[in-house]
């Protein structure tokens, strides 16, 4: 009797334990749901696949087994960084054993796609996509990626876990300003020297136009300005001799004169010669001072006129000095006006004598416009460093470099400039461009990109510059994307605060 009540007992308070451990489970797992729920409706970056010419990025929420999700994929073309149209989109999916395709629908905004995709597996899975981008077909390997099979493994996977302090920037805010990334691998850089120097115009491009008679300046018909574009055969001015004391109207009548004698002389002393009438002697002498005075009035002639001198343009040039002024009188020899074809800019400048030993090494520049801030190659424009001093004077303790380029008409003449001579590298360096930089209280930093969509503020610590790059010593590492234009904005997107998962995506 006592027997059977205990074994009565004792299933009774198992009966009761296993009730209470399948409520404490169930109610665990709905907790799970519950939370789990929530976290199935954040945004993850899924793909992110680069080729030359395209950035493919798709996004949308995670993706679980037996669920159907949307995944948004934004196309960006790497030269413009702006969107890119495309004819038609699919992803391909191979899941064990099993493949499945997902075509794309168009939301009419070009570079961004939706995708509906349901999986009735879970694991690895490899991803490709398949576009059509005017009428030319390519194929591009996404990777892999992993179906999981409920919101809890989704939850527990290191997928899920975020990076602190991230800045979210949307690929549509992205599209919307001048933006652009690159990743930064290490390149070779030496010494640099930084100068100043000046825009000046070739001396070959050079002329300076002169009376060749003395006489009043009249201007023809218009003033003459420096800066002013003049045209081949254009005649600027005209030296007005009548009335003056050296009156070239009289010198061009004698030039005349003496070339029509000794033109007539010339032709009956030839004709005399040809029936051996005279000596060669004789008629030699006739066709020199023919010609003495053939030369003497085309001297007169070109140019000239009974009335003065026309100064013409030789060549389509810009006025850079004028030195006379209507109505103001010349004598022949006098410099009239300065001027310039300006096919070639000439940089002038002056390094100190500590870089003496360096001055053998340099084989490029950065010409910096302080202005606008545009940078010029030396050698990518076709220019090249035509002139290097190796000694100073009593006059000059600097030591001149002189650089010569094609005018690429962002060099004005008279511009004074950064200069950077490049020198021979002796290793390799990271180096980001200047227009990568934020600047706060002294420090500088870069905007590190995780995803096209995720961005981190990095703060660097900077080496020598060259005018466009500049070293960084510490902060980043070789294979890291950063913003290289366009920084400003992801900044002021984290002054802002957190931003919307969804903001500025199109849905």
């Amino acid at each position: 009797m006592v027997k059977n009540y205990l074994l009565i007992a004792l299933a009774t308070f198992i009966f009761t334990a296993c009730n209470d451990t399948q409520r404490q489970q169930s109610q665990n797992h709905e907790g799970h749901s519950h939370e789990q729920a929530e976290h199935a409706e954040e945004e993850v970056a899924h793909f992110t696949a680069y080729t030359d010419s395209l950035e493919i990025y798709i996004v949308g929420n995670p993706i679980i087994a037996g669920k159907e999700v949307e995944l948004t994929a934004h196309v960006t073309g790497m030269k413009s960084f702006k969107p890119v149209k495309v004819d038609s989109l699919m992803l391909n999916v191979t899941a064990e054993g099993k493949s499945y395709s997902f075509t794309a629908i168009n939301t009419g905004n070009d570079g961004i796609y939706k995708l509906k995709v349901q999986f009735d597996v879970n694991g690895k899975a490899d991803a490709s996509i398949e576009m059509v981008i005017n009428g030319i077909k390519g194929f591009y390997r996404l990777g892999q990626f992993t179906i999981y099979h409920c919101e809890h493994d989704w939850a527990d996977s290191p997928e899920h876990s975020h990076a602190s302090n991230t800045i979210k920037f949307t690929k549509e805010q992205a599209w919307a300003i001048d933006f652009a990334t690159e990743i930064i691998t290490p390149q070779p850089i030496g010494a640099v020297i930084k100068t100043t120097g000046m825009v000046l115009p070739a001396q070959a491009d050079e002329v300076v136009l002169v009376a060749g008679i003395s006489g009043i300046v009249s201007f023809a018909d218009r003033s003459i300005l420096p800066g002013m574009q003049v045209h081949e055969s254009e005649v600027l001015l005209r030296l007005i001799s009548k009335g003056v004391a050296d009156n070239f109207a009289l010198r061009y009548a004698e030039a005349k004169s003496r070339y029509e004698l000794a033109k007539s002389a010339y032709e009956r002393q030839k004709a005399l010669a040809g029936e051996q009438v005279i000596s060669t002697a004789e008629f030699q002498k006739a066709k020199s001072e023919y010609e003495v005075a053939l030369a003497a009035f085309k001297a007169c002639e070109n140019g000239f006129s009974a009335d003065g001198q026309q100064i013409v343009s030789p060549t389509n040039a810009e006025v850079l000095k004028v030195y006379i002024s209507n109505g103001d009188y010349v004598n022949a020899g006098q410099p009239l006006v300065k001027l310039s074809k300006l096919s070639v800019s000439r940089i002038q400048c002056y390094v100190q004598p500590r870089f003496l030993n360096l001055l053998n090494s340099i084989f490029d520049a950065n010409i910096r416009v302080s202005s606008s801030g545009v940078v010029v190659n030396l050698k990518s424009s076709g220019g090249s460093i035509v002139a290097v001093g190796r000694t100073i004077s009593s006059e000059n303790h600097l030591i001149p470099v002189v650089m010569e380029l094609p005018n690429v008409g962002v060099l004005p003449v008279g511009e004074v400039v950064d200069v950077y001579l490049l020198c021979q590298s002796k290793g390799h360096a990271l180096t980001v461009p200047l227009s990568a930089l934020l600047e706060e209280q002294g420090n500088h930093f870069v905007m590190v990109q995780l995803t096209p969509e995720t961005f981190i503020k990095r703060e660097v610590k900077l080496g020598v510059t060259d005018g466009s790059r500049v070293e960084v010593l510490s902060g980043l590492q070789s294979g890291n994307r950063i913003v290289t234009r366009g920084a400003v904005y992801v900044k002021m997107a984290q002054s802002s605060g957190a931003l919307d998962a969804h903001s500025g995506h199109v849905h």
